[in-house]
């Protein structure tokens, strides 16, 4: 190299003075490094272009090892039998992360659209459901009552308790399905006082449901009188069902008891806290850290918008959500609101 410019000292570390007279293959990773002089000298032999006059994308080592991609055009003078040969080069990096950070959000935005898609799904079965459901449990109450007139034997009674249990279940069915709707479908933001504990246990049920196949102690503790809250109770049911939604994750796939247990009490004089503790495998160091940062997850199958919306919902009440791993063992998360969501008292 005859020649280093400030801006390539910049990209790749090394001083002018350091590396003038050194074989322009040390900007380069194995094993082009090696492969240099030979197309070099190709070129010299048979005046055959590889990339000379051609600008083209290519992989440049810096002066500690780190490989970076860099736009290149090479351009070459001859004078008097000699060949001079000019690189310019323009770092890509910035451009690369731009790129995958845009790829990383579309795919997202495309999760994201499929929820939205699932959600109107969801609501639309609620509506269908609900129906043939209210049916059910009308047909069952009419046959009760026919077979209710029919006498008082033993056969009788077996077959009104039976009719019972039936008319019980369509209507927690019709229960479910109207709590869906509800929880799934577009609505204004409503503060109202609210009754915060029947509030998250209408989100529990909703969190839980198809957990049936894998039995979860669920425990809704209040062991106090708690106030109602100035609050969206939609949108706290959405945060509560978030939360339980991803303690049901963590202790599923464990062959010990799966315990989830939610606190809801008082928190000073003006606001409340709700905990959601479940005894899975806990959270890891580096997903500690950036919990409710958008797309941000651990799961597989997941899109990460839960906790960043979440976060999002407390701030707008005035409050505040965290979440830490346990020194039982497990997790914990618990958000704190003020009794009137225009206060501000969240100290902890």
């Amino acid at each position: 190299m005859l020649a280093f410019s400030p801006a390539a000292e910049r990209m790749f570390g090394f001083k002018a003075e350091d590396i003038i007279g050194e074989n322009v293959s040390l900007l380069m990773p194995s094993p082009l490094a090696e492969k240099h002089d030979s197309f070099l000298q190709k070129y010299l032999l048979t005046g055959q272009k590889n990339i000379i006059g051609i600008g083209r994308e290519v992989t440049a080592r810096k002066k500690n090892g780190t490989l970076f991609p860099v736009e290149l055009s090479v351009g070459v003078i001859t004078r008097h039998g000699t060949h001079l040969f000019t690189g310019f080069l323009r770092d890509l990096t910035a451009h690369r992360i731009s790129e995958n950070q845009i790829a990383e959000l579309q795919s997202e935005l495309i999760q994201l659209a499929r929820h939205s898609a699932m959600g109107e799904l969801a609501t639309t079965l609620a509506h269908e459901l609900n129906q043939p459901l209210t049916a059910i449990a009308n047909y069952t109450l009419v046959t009760r009552k026919l077979v209710a007139d029919l006498g008082t034997n033993q056969q009788t009674k077996a077959l009104l308790d039976l009719l019972d249990k039936s008319a019980q279940q369509a209507q927690r069915a019709g229960e479910i399905i109207r709590s869906i709707r509800t929880f799934v479908k577009h609505h204004e933001t409503r503060f109202r006082w609210e009754n915060l504990e029947d509030a998250v246990r209408e989100a529990v049920k909703i969190a839980t449901i198809g957990t049936g196949n894998r039995p979860i102690d669920v425990q809704i503790n209040k062991p106090g009188p708690v106030p109602d809250i100035c609050m969206d109770r939609i949108q706290i049911q959405q945060v509560v069902a978030n939360l339980v939604r991803n303690a049901v994750d963590a202790v599923s796939a464990q062959d010990t008891e799966r315990i989830i247990r939610i606190d809801i009490t008082r928190h000073g004089t003006r606001s409340v806290i709700v905990r959601v503790l479940d005894n899975g495998p806990g959270l890891a160091v580096d997903v500690e850290k950036t919990l409710f940062e958008p797309f941000n997850t651990s799961k597989t199958d997941g899109v990460g918008v839960g906790l960043a919306i979440s976060k999002t919902i407390i701030t707008s009440h005035n409050g505040d959500i965290r979440g830490r791993n346990r020194q039982a063992g497990g997790a914990e998360f618990y958000f704190i609101l003020p009794i009137d969501s225009k206060a501000e008292d969240v100290s902890s």
